[in-house]
């Protein structure tokens, strides 16, 4: 009886597994819009457009016998499948090409070729003490288990590049070996881009592998500023191997630098090969072989003249003449020295907070310091000749005998009158004078130079000697051929 009731139901479930699977089937046949949209852009409506369609996507890329996608290397070589070079099957990026060096009867040091061509010297900043340089750097080596099919046309058509050339794009590094680099003193390293990295890889017919890219570097340079502004520094550049020695690989170089490219710096710039000196690093892992270049530059110095030098020694200048001044024209002397000693002040300040640091006094500190104690000197000159002038000489006369002698007043018989007085004596209707008035007028009488017949007798001068007298006179003298020679020297 249960099993009649189980074959009675089996219809219908088995309609209602098909209802579900067709379901199923029309679900999965339905796109979301995102990947609608990715076909439609990936579709050659266009029957202009470059695209290819889907279907001719699936069936290029390759399968494996099991009918899974194969790896997207197609850099390994393929039997019975045409090509200009590829990498054998158990090629190992991890390996060193040295380790090969067999395959082309080549022993050891390995060998790198390094070429530089400078776009310029784009900046040279003292205080961070670093050199940009915006070049394209390009390093070839040779990995000798490349495959090359010599007899392929790529090789001598000019489309793909020079003759014995072919260029790859930078992607083919990912499949293949290439060398690790250090850059000595390295601050910074751009690459440059525009709308995607300018950078490009080049398979020559013998082997070799060059890589180039354009970039921006910053390195630091040991730079000194004693001499400042009238230094001349030289900076290296110099790039090798991170891992291996001078015995496992050694390098050569060269530059192209185009002069009328380089723009307007505060230096003249000459560039050089990299000196014996420098191709060869002692560091305390090994000794590792350098290649690079040398630059050097030059300060241009006639900003410097026009806007330090030459104002500062005509404010020197200026301070002599105040030797020719009167010493008893206080305020125009003093203001003179004054403002010029503040002028200088300035000067120098300005100059401190541009110069980049020293490790003593650089060349135009020193030449201002100079120029500071020389009007220094000559303020110094004149206080010595104030302090010697501050005696002063004693006055011939009183106040009231100065105002009787400017207003004489005489009397009707021709003799003159009694001195001025003061308004309390004016007022004073009483006859009788105390006892201060007596003595103001003893004190008057003992000064009184008058004398009958009109004339006046000089009191002697009291003041500084005539020895002394002649030293103030020719102070200024002595400092005016004095101070030139101390500047020149």
């Amino acid at each position: 009886m249960g099993m009649m009731h189980f074959r009675d139901k089996l219809p219908l479930t088995w309609c209602l597994v098909m209802q579900l699977s067709c379901i199923l089937h029309q679900t999965s046949s339905v796109d979301w819009p995102e990947e609608q949209s990715r076909k439609e852009s990936l579709s050659p409506v266009d029957p202009d457009s470059k695209m290819i369609p889907e279907e001719q996507l699936r069936k290029e890329i390759p399968h494996t016998s099991d009918g899974g996608l194969a790896s997207l290397d197609t850099n390994k070589c393929k039997p019975n499948t045409p090509f200009i070079w590829c990498l054998p099957q158990d090629y190992n990026q991890e390996k060193h090409p040295f380790t090969y060096f067999h395959l082309v009867n080549k022993s050891l040091p390995w060998d790198y070729a390094f070429r530089f061509v400078i776009e310029e010297i784009s900046n040279i900043n003292d205080k961070s003490q670093t050199m940009s340089i915006s070049m394209y750097f390009a390093v070839s080596w040779l990995e000798p288990r490349l495959k090359i099919n010599e007899s392929a046309t790529e090789w001598s058509e000019a489309r793909t590049g020079p003759a014995n050339e072919v260029n790859e794009s930078p992607e083919i590094l990912k499949y293949i070996w290439y060398p690790e680099l250090e850059i000595y003193g390295l601050d910074t390293f751009g690459r440059q881009r525009v709308l995607k990295e300018m950078s490009g890889v080049r398979i020559i017919k013998n082997k070799t592998i060059t890589y180039e890219l354009g970039v921006r570097i910053t390195i630091s340079c040991r730079m000194n500023f004693d001499n400042y502004p009238l230094d001349a520094q030289t900076c290296q550049f110099q790039v090798g191997s991170y891992y291996d020695t001078h015995e496992t690989v050694t390098c050569n170089s060269h530059f192209i630098y185009d002069l009328d490219r380089q723009r307007s710096l505060q230096h003249f710039i000459q560039i050089e090969g990299l000196p014996a000196k420098y191709k060869v690093l002692k560091l305390p892992s090994g000794t590792y072989a350098a290649c690079g270049i040398q630059v050097r530059f030059q300060r241009k110095q006639m900003q410097f003249i026009v806007q330090v030098y030459l104002p500062s020694f005509m404010f020197v200048i200026v301070s002599w003449v105040s030797f020719l001044i009167n010493p008893h024209v206080v305020p125009g002397r003093m203001g003179l020295l004054v403002t010029l000693f503040l002028v200088l002040i300035n000067i120098f300040n300005s100059v401190r907070e541009q110069a980049p640091i020293s490790s003593r006094l650089n060349a135009i500190d020193l030449y201002l310091v100079v120029c500071i104690f020389l009007v220094f000197g000559a303020l110094m000159e004149y206080a010595v000749i104030l302090f010697m002038l501050k005696k002063r000489r004693k006055p011939f006369r009183t106040i009231d005998q100065g105002l009787k002698h400017l207003f004489p007043s005489k009397t009707s018989n021709g003799e003159a009158s009694q001195p001025l007085r003061s308004p309390s004596h004016r007022e004073n209707n009483n006859p009788q004078v105390n006892e201060e008035d007596a003595v103001y007028k003893a004190k008057l009488d003992l000064l009184d130079v008058g004398h009958t017949d009109g004339t006046e007798e000089k009191m002697p001068e009291v003041g500084l000697s005539f020895r002394k007298q002649a030293l103030v006179e020719n102070i200024d003298a002595w400092a005016m051929w004095i101070s030139p020679p101390i500047f020149v020297f």
